[in-house]
């Protein structure tokens, strides 16, 4: 069954007059004829008694034509519902965020998204760069907000971010007052906390080949996957840590933040699998493209201590 003969149907059974539901179909009477024949032996049921004076409908025949309507109208919504979508009126972005994209850059892109686009919904999820990766290459996040390097040939990505690091300390430690930057060689000896490798390798390499430029390597005592939870970990004197210039936006009395002696950067960026790409998420990725060739991405703004 096609849905041309249950258009041609609901127009016949409407008229009940095979000429002038021809002449609204735009079609000739005898292909209108066939089709509404071979319709009933389709599904094997007389739906029209017709003869040389008039056509009536069968009880069957109603039914059927409710049955048709709804049947059409229900589609037709779906298919409205569907170029909604690919214009970009309507669907679902899923993205994936880790650290401290959330402080700044995230939702500036989403509140910008959101007010040209209102009926897309965007539905975020805090999580580590690798738990990213694996979601975008099985298709549970559409897009993720992570730090590079993506070493995964079936991802895609733009860099969105670079930002140097900044030493976090105990209030009371000895580098907290006094000097403005900080050599991080000073650091050798702390004892230090750190997010695990595999929460992020691009992350945690880059702090290691800081340290390793500076003369040593990390003794780390304790590690937390959350940048909030290394903050605390340093407000209870377990140790040091660097951390991307953004982190300065958890505030915490028992901290201090230092500028260090390094132009190391970490670098965020946006990525998806195009092999799994929604039209929503296309679209997503399209406006933040457009942002950034216009150069109104916001620029990171750390806060005062």
């Amino acid at each position: 069954m096609e849905l041309r003969h249950l258009r041609y149907y609901i127009v016949v059974a409407e008229q009940l007059h095979f000429g002038r539901a021809a002449r609204l179909l735009n079609i000739s009477q005898p292909p209108l004829s066939n089709q509404i024949k071979n319709l009933e032996e389709e599904i094997g049921v007389q739906l029209l008694v017709r003869n040389n004076k008039e056509v009536r409908i069968t009880p069957a025949g109603q039914y059927f034509l409710e049955a048709a309507r709804k049947c059409i109208a229900a589609l037709d919504k779906e298919i409205e519902f569907t170029q909604r979508i690919a214009q970009g009126k309507e669907g679902t972005v899923s993205i994936g965020f880790s650290g401290t994209m959330s402080f700044h850059v995230l939702p500036s892109i989403v509140k910008d998204f959101k007010k040209n686009h209102p009926g897309i919904d965007i539905r975020l999820q805090q999580l580590t760069t690798y738990n990213q990766i694996v979601g975008l290459i099985h298709g549970t996040i559409d897009i993720g907000f992570l730090v590079s390097p993506v070493s995964d040939q079936r991802i895609d990505s733009i860099t969105i971010l670079e930002e140097r690091f900044v030493a976090c300390l105990p209030k009371n430690h000895p580098l907290a007052t006094g000097c403005q930057v900080i050599d991080v060689s000073r650091l050798g000896n702390e004892n230090w906390v750190m997010t695990p490798r595999e929460a992020g390798h691009g992350y945690y390499d880059a702090i290691l080949t800081l340290c390793k430029e500076h003369g040593f390597k990390p003794n780390v005592i304790q590690t937390a996957q959350e940048q909030q939870t290394l903050v605390a970990l340093v407000a209870a004197e377990m140790g040091v840590t660097l951390l991307p210039q953004s982190a300065t936006y958890i505030k915490n009395d028992h901290v201090v933040y230092k500028e260090i002696d390094s132009n190391m950067k970490k670098i965020s960026s946006m990525a998806w699998n195009p092999g799994l790409l929604t039209d929503t998420a296309r679209l997503f990725i399209h406006h933040v493209e457009e942002r950034m060739q216009k150069g109104t991405i916001h620029q990171l703004i750390v806060p005062e201590s």
